[in-house]
Order: C-alpha cells, then structure tokens, then sequence
C-alpha cells in the first residue's frame, strides 16, 4: 500500500443506542470520552449480550488509515500495524479493518484483550469509553517481520499518531529511519 500507518489504538468499536439509565449504571455521563476504569470493564460484553450493536474498527490511527484507504478506492492502498488480543473482539476488528480495504497485520498478544470503545448513542449524543487493552503492548520485533516490514517499504507515505509514544518509541524511531 502507499500509506502505512501504526497507532496504540487498534480497538474495536461498539457502538449501541442506550439509555440514561444504561448511562447512569456506569457512573457515565453524555457527551463524555474517558478511559475505562475496571467498573467499567464489564459494559463490552453487556453492550454486545444485551443490545444492538455495531462494529467499526476504530481508534484514532486506524481511522485515519480508514479515511485515507475510503478516499483512495482502491483495495489495501494503505497498510496498518497495532496489537490485539487473541479474542473475539480481535478477529472482529481484522475482519471490520480487512473489509474496509486496510490491509492489517496485527500482534497477537495472548496476555491482553484486544482494546475497545463503547460508544454510547443516547438521545443523538455520544459518550465513548475507551479500554485500550492489547493496544498498549505492540513489540518493535513484530514490526521486524518480513512480512511486516515489507509493508513500511512498499509505503510512500507513513503516518504515526502521537499517541503511538507511550507504547513503542523503537518502532517509532525504526520507521523513521527508514522514511
């Protein structure tokens, strides 16, 4: 792809319609954006059990490469790197990333859930609740995987969110040698 990009943030998003009182019950209030806390933990699963929800592979970086991969038109122009969980929230997100034309490589890691966002649609207004999870684990040797590393080489551009800093500077700074 022409454009590669990394982020910390591969996370699944969950939207879902709720209601004040689904709001109320987490200690949440509208039009809010927040990092999970554990009391928090268990909206996830309550989101997908208990309403109708849908998945877009979110996260700052991510939506950037998906923007980008929507105006090119063109199947896998771009390229993304960033770290799931083995779970079912991570092969939603590689199906959602991959359907959406992004051609994703992403780390597995076995120890953390893949990150999500609950975002919260209650009287046309959104409240996100972001639990980054597997996103704050990407390893620079994965970015050294042929088969990795051959997408930073086919990139003519490349793009890193500032939020990719706490999580792996050496990828940040091998990436940039290389560009």
């Amino acid at each position: 792809g022409v454009l590669f990009g990394m982020c910390n943030g591969p996370l699944m998003d969950i939207w879902a319609e709720v209601s004040t009182e689904f709001l109320n019950k987490y200690g949440l209030k509208q039009n809010d954006a927040i990092l999970a806390e554990p009391r928090h933990l268990p909206i996830y699963r309550e989101l997908v059990d208990q309403h109708t929800v849908d998945y877009i592979a979110g996260g700052a970086g991510q939506n950037a490469i998906r923007v980008a991969q929507w105006m090119l038109q063109k199947r896998f122009a771009t390229s993304y790197i960033g770290c799931v969980g083995r779970d079912e929230f991570g092969q939603q997100l590689e199906r959602q990333a991959t359907g959406d034309g992004v051609r994703v490589r992403y780390l597995v890691d076995v120890n953390e859930p893949t990150g999500t966002c609950a975002c919260l649609i209650t009287e046309k207004v959104r409240s996100l609740v972001a639990n980054l999870g597997a996103a704050n684990h990407y390893k620079v040797e994965h970015l050294a995987v042929p088969e990795n590393w051959a997408l930073v080489e086919a990139a003519k551009v490349c793009y890193i969110s500032g939020f990719f800093l706490t999580v792996s500077v050496d990828s940040i700074i091998k990436v940039a040698q290389h560009c």
